[in-house]
């Protein structure tokens, strides 16, 4: 039986235009309510933010890293992360750091998609960002420990641990955005806004700790204890949205329905599995590929390649020694794709309508990676130097964060459109999936391009 539901004005508009929809409840119940004060809409841009929080304080601690990675038989009053006393090890971290954790990323993203229907979102979000606190927790620990003696050793401990918060990140990633996908498509939005604010907290955080003049192992600490704070808040938001009426409107009423939808359908049916990621994949292939090529792109060069980008400033001072990785390459990376994140509220060209032509910008987007390698990256030993003046690695990366957050944003916003009901989480989760293997990808690719220039 079908029920006419009433849409009161100025309520968030559901995904599909039809006029009657199935539902068991009577109409009286099904009003939808409203996100007062935006409370849903700020809480998923808060789970953005600590969602990819592991991944963006790892990679901006690089001065705490370089540290941890130096020259230990250089005198205290040399500089062990300058060019010219730069050893492998703190060459290679962050390359294999991406590996690592994109790889992992990788792997349990495919194991969130296929359990998708088995495990509930709560559990999967809950027990993921209990194990990343308590990695963070080892990791603030561990800032206090002299590994000068065991670097190798505090090298491959750092990656373990790093592939394990990956995972747990990618399982959390992964089941805020299928959650999103759920409700509205500006609540998709404001959690890839809110991935790309973690990345400008990050780097701010970076910044603030080397301003304070501290030593490496003091900024690690507070860097670090930050981290597990912001990650402890997002698990009392999350569990709060389980007590606002909008969001429970549709995390109980339209989930519970659809988990009814998929017991009928599958009932751990192999074939019935396939045919219903088959549904979700013939319709949103090309933001999968569109959104797969935007991150494959980003990771390629940022942040192996672009970290290793120095100042042509041949006097040591604050902003060659200390400020221009930090806010040169980190910050203004990710102050872009916040804003770009940000512009699709503004504007959505091409538009949902031409996803071929999406496609098609983003492939542009591959000429970012041999613009980036003929900056002054250093060290060097095979490509010649052409792009010297600070402007130019500036610019570019400015574009790169600009275009890998408006362009993501578009694919996760515009992928879910055209969805039915019962393949709202499932789309958001295959996306995110898609996101994944361009993030591996893209890592992979960035050890081969550190090591060709």
């Amino acid at each position: 039986m079908a029920y006419e539901r009433v849409i009161q004005p100025g309520e968030p508009q559901r995904r599909h235009t039809a006029e009657k929809v199935p539902l068991i409840k009577p109409t009286s119940f099904l009003q939808e309510p409203l996100d007062k004060r935006y409370g849903v809409f700020l809480i998923f841009g808060y789970l953005g933010l600590s969602s990819l929080l592991p991944w963006n304080f790892f990679i901006t601690a690089k001065k705490y890293f370089d540290y941890k990675f130096r020259n230990t038989s250089l005198p205290s009053n040399v500089s062990f992360d300058d060019d010219v006393h730069t050893v492998q090890m703190q060459k290679d971290f962050e390359s294999y750091l991406a590996i690592v954790s994109n790889g992992s990323n990788l792997l349990f993203m495919i194991l969130t998609v296929l359990l998708v229907r088995k495990i509930s979102v709560k559990v999967r979000v809950v027990s993921s960002t209990l194990l990343i606190v308590v990695i963070f927790v080892v990791t603030c620990s561990l800032t206090e420990v002299n590994t000068d003696t065991w670097q190798n050793g505090f090298f491959i401990f750092t990656l373990v641990m790093a592939t394990f918060m990956s995972g747990c990140q990618s399982v959390l990633t992964g089941s805020v955005l299928g959650l999103s996908a759920v409700f509205p498509p500006i609540y998709s939005q404001s959690t890839m806004i809110g991935q790309a604010a973690g990345g400008t907290f990050s780097a701010l955080c970076s910044i603030l700790t080397h301003a304070t003049g501290g030593d490496p192992i003091t900024s690690g600490l507070i860097y670090f204890l930050i981290a597990t704070v912001v990650t402890i808040l997002s698990l009392v938001a999350f569990l709060g949205l389980h007590f606002m009426e909008f969001s429970r409107y549709y995390m109980v009423s339209l989930i519970s329905d659809v988990n009814k939808i998929n017991e009928e359908l599958v009932s751990h049916d192999t074939i019935n599995v396939k045919r219903f990621f088959h549904v979700i994949l013939k319709k949103t292939w090309m933001y999968c590929l569109s959104v797969c090529l935007v991150f494959l792109v980003t990771l390629s060069v940022f942040p192996a390649v672009c970290s290793l980008i120095k100042s042509e400033g041949t006097e040591k001072n604050s902003w060659t020694d200390t400020y221009f990785t930090p806010v040169g390459c980190f910050l203004l990376f990710n102050v872009w794709d916040f804003l770009g994140r940000l512009f699709t509220f503004i504007c959505k060209f091409p538009g949902s309508q031409r996803p071929g032509l999406l496609l098609f910008f983003t492939v542009l987007r591959i000429g970012f990676i041999p613009l980036l390698m003929l900056c002054n990256v250093q060290p060097r030993e095979h490509l010649p130097v052409y792009l010297k003046n600070d402007a130019y690695p500036m610019v570019l990366i400015s574009l790169l964060g600009l275009t890998n957050g408006y362009f993501g944003t578009l694919c996760m916003t515009f992928g879910p459109l055209n969805a039915e009901d019962e393949h709202l989480e499932g789309t958001g989760i295959v996306l995110a999936l898609a996101m994944t293997i361009g993030l591996a990808g893209g890592s992979a690719l960035s050890f081969l391009f550190v090591n060709l220039i």
